[in-house]
């Protein structure tokens, strides 16, 4: 599902599409073009086919012939492409829509002046243990914003979308929000219930429509737009595939009224033409879109700016594609060189995709990532309370000097283990 993957390594590019394969020679960028002059092919077919099927049904219709025995294989003949003329049309405008998608990209060239405020960070800074993940960053969100945040896993570029919850508590500085709605999209969906089928999640107090950016649909109407077929209306929730359980949750945020979307790794287990969908409808909605992604290539269709997190709490804002800006700074050779030669020295049974190590998340991890950052922040707490002691003689002598210091590095080394333990779930989960 990565494009510009494909687009380096592959010779030949098979699409399989409705039970069928078709082969491309090249990467992605050659599957496009080709994939266009087929489209031009087909409508000049199609043409030359509903000649051939007028010319046909006249002789059909002139009936004498057409009884004949001998002139069965004829008949069936016209029947072949009269069914053939009624396909061609909805294949045609398939891989049309499908084209303009992929050709559509982010203007990002929106007027400012008039946009509603909805976030503003002032000097804020996030710390884990004594890890620094945020330091001293400001910012204003705007309401027509379209922002990435990128960088390497475990930087802590979902903290900051915790932050601006409400979800995780600052060390420093403050945030200040506007009058507005979220829609958050997260990795774990623990919005969609499994004992509901998707009927009763999109249609909860009963019927059949929804209301989407200011549209009424059938639910089976809109839910064909993901890629669902209408007898997945009545399966559980429970049963669906990761893949399906994203596109349920993303097809269901788009459904509320919100404005602001946050999303953590939309594209994650999406295929192609998926995430094609998604990037149509943020690029029709008309609030802010915040988002933590790896896949480059969406990245430099909708964001219109980059926050990159550098390490050691430094956030750097870009206003280039995330391509530019990794060409600029020279980091896609290193990540490159860095991959290559891990991937030389990394045995090939511990070869795991990111879909297999989130398969591998068990319920303690699920548990404990809900759980840790509440820990970790009364720790901290404990901490300041236990070196605040220190420094009163009061205290100290009450309790003791010794009793005191034993205790502020029992509680730094648990608190340093549940921080540890708090990035190794983020790892497995891929942020």
């Amino acid at each position: 599902h990565d494009r510009y993957f494909i687009d380096r390594v592959a010779t030949r590019t098979v699409e399989i599409d409705n039970g069928k394969n078709y082969n491309f020679s090249g990467g992605y960028v050659d599957y496009l073009t080709q994939k266009e002059m087929l489209l031009s092919n087909m409508a000049k077919e199609h043409e030359n086919l509903l000649k051939i099927l007028k010319g046909e049904e006249e002789w059909l219709r002139r009936g004498v012939k057409a009884r004949l025995k001998r002139n069965e294989g004829r008949k069936q003949r016209v029947f072949a492409l009269r069914e053939q003329a009624k396909k061609n049309p909805s294949a045609i405008r398939k891989i049309k829509l499908e084209l303009e998608r992929e050709r559509k990209h982010f203007n990002s060239g929106q007027q400012q002046n008039k946009q509603k405020q909805m976030f503003e960070l002032e000097n804020i800074s996030i710390k884990f243990g004594e890890r620094e993940l945020v330091k001293n960053f400001n910012l204003r969100i705007l309401q027509k914003d379209r922002i990435a945040i990128v960088g390497k896993n475990g930087a802590g570029k979902s903290t900051l979308i915790k932050a601006l919850l409400g979800e995780v508590a600052l060390s420093g500085g403050k945030i200040k929000q506007g009058d507005f709605t979220i829609g958050y999209f997260d990795q774990s969906r623990t919005h969609l219930e499994d004992d509901k089928n998707i009927m009763e999640t999109f249609c909860p107090n009963g019927g059949d429509r929804v209301d989407v950016q200011g549209k009424n649909y059938h639910v089976f109407g809109y839910l064909k737009n993901f890629l669902f077929p209408k007898e997945y209306l009545d399966k559980k929730i429970g049963i669906l595939s990761g893949g399906e359980k994203n596109r349920v949750a993303l097809a269901l945020l788009f459904t509320k009224k919100v404005d602001c979307l946050i999303l953590d790794e939309p594209t994650n287990d999406l295929d192609i033409p998926t995430i094609n969908i998604l990037e149509e409808y943020i690029r029709n909605f008309d609030g802010c879109v915040i988002f933590v992604s790896h896949d480059r290539y969406f990245v430099d269709k909708m964001a219109g700016k980059l926050l990159v997190f550098k390490g050691a709490g430094v956030i750097e804002e870009s206003y280039e594609s995330y391509t530019e800006y990794l060409e600029n700074e020279k980091e896609m050779t290193e990540l490159d060189a860095i991959a290559n030669e891990f991937d030389k020295t990394l045995p090939e049974q511990n070869r795991q995709t990111k879909t297999e190590i989130q398969k591998k998340l068990t319920y303690k991890d699920k548990l404990d990532y809900e759980k840790l950052p509440t820990e970790i922040d009364a720790l901290e707490l404990k901490i300041k309370e236990i070196e605040e002691g220190l420094s009163n003689p009061e205290v100290y002598q009450k309790i003791g000097l010794s009793t005191l210091a034993k205790e502020l590095e029992d509680t730094k080394k648990i608190l340093e283990s549940k921080v540890e333990r708090y990035f190794e779930i983020e790892e497995k989960i891929g942020i």
